[in-house]
């Protein structure tokens, strides 16, 4: 029986503390790193077992939490989770691994269609929980012969992943991110202008070592992106990249300083291409291969699923990868939307619940 490793990469960019005014995902002030381990907890058992301190929260977001986001989408998490599912129903083993850099190992149970192990957490050397751990462990699923995807859950980082884009390409590249609020993209704009500026003051032209060198300019998936590149076996096939500029940034880096010698495969969602996305992705090189979904999400009646084809939540938590690999195994659109829709009923029940009880 076929095995599907799907691994996560989850870090915060507590570094820069604002980044959670300008993101959609991020729970608040002194929270943004609560986000990566309850997304990972969701994935691994429907519900978000580390509890956020409500005093921190404002009334209204504690006593008002339905369990969508606050542009009233649904979580990636939570539809990684039911494709996931749909895939073990499929005849599938599954393993569900994640590597947490400076956040929280998620506090999961285990469950019997579900192999799962979580390294890393709070205060951790990165470089360490790189080569001691993530890199083997992908390794080892190449040499197994299992599907490996990697994917990430980092909030904030998507204004590394900019910066590092608009040094590479030389495009005024608008903000990537979860949100498309005017006023959070304006404030993004100027804070990404504002670390341009700064890493200018020291040379025009991209160098990833001094860009890794400072934590202003990077977040830990840079990091272990660029040093999965550098370490990889050429012999194996690497993982799946499913993800969007979070991944290209640093696998367009490697194009450019010639440190990587195999074509990568990149799954991704449709909404990725949108705007700079699609300018930005024909900057790989020509043996790369960017696959995207064609699911709908309009198909369904759910609207916490038809503003993904809104463009008010656009990926996250691997949910491109797990998509075009269920469409690539064969699983047709009806099912893959089925198995999302009961994934949001499972994960909203308890809220609901609560509400009638109230």
């Amino acid at each position: 029986m076929k095995t599907i490793c799907f691994n996560i990469l989850n870090c915060a960019a507590t570094q820069l503390p604002s980044l959670h005014q300008l993101s959609d995902a991020g729970a608040g002030s002194d929270l943004m790193h609560f986000t990566p381990t309850r997304d990972s907890e969701i994935i691994a058992n429907g519900q978000a077992n580390t509890v956020l301190p409500l005093k921190k929260l404002q009334s209204k977001e504690a006593d008002k939490y339905d369990g969508l986001l606050s542009n009233g989408g649904i979580s990636p998490a939570v539809l990684s989770r039911g494709l996931l599912k749909l895939l073990a129903s499929n005849g599938y083993n599954i393993e569900f691994h994640s590597y947490n850099f400076n956040v929280s190992q998620p506090h999961t149970m285990q469950e019997d269609w579900l192999v799962q192990s979580h390294h890393g957490g709070r205060n951790i050397d990165s470089t360490e929980l790189i080569e001691t751990t993530l890199i083997p462990s992908l390794v080892d699923q190449a040499q197994r012969g299992c599907i490996s995807i990697l994917s990430e859950c980092g909030v904030g980082g998507t204004t590394f992943s900019t910066l590092w884009l608009r040094l590479l390409t030389g495009m005024d590249l608008s903000p990537a991110g979860s949100t498309i609020a005017p006023k959070k993209l304006a404030i993004k704009q100027q804070l990404l202008n504002e670390l341009e500026c700064q890493y200018r003051v020291d040379g025009e032209n991209f160098d990833e070592t001094r860009l890794l060198a400072n934590p202003r300019f990077h977040d830990p998936i840079q990091l272990a992106v660029s040093q999965l590149i550098k370490q990889w076996p050429t012999q194996l096939p690497m993982p799946t990249f499913a993800g969007g500029m979070m991944f290209v940034a640093p696998l367009l880096a490697a194009r450019k300083t010639n440190s990587l010698a195999i074509p990568v495969l990149i799954h991704t969602t449709r909404w990725v291409l949108n705007g700079d996305g699609k300018q930005v992705l024909s900057h790989l090189g020509d043996k790369d291969v960017i696959t995207t979904h064609t699911t709908n999400f309009s198909r369904s009646d759910m609207s916490c699923l038809q503003c993904y084809e809104q463009g008010l939540v656009v990926e996250g938590c691997g949910l491109g990868g797990l998509l075009v690999l269920a469409e690539t195994l064969g699983i047709n659109e009806p099912a893959i939307i089925k198995a999302l829709e009961l994934a949001v009923n499972e994960y909203q029940r308890p809220f609901l619940e609560n509400e009638s009880v109230a």
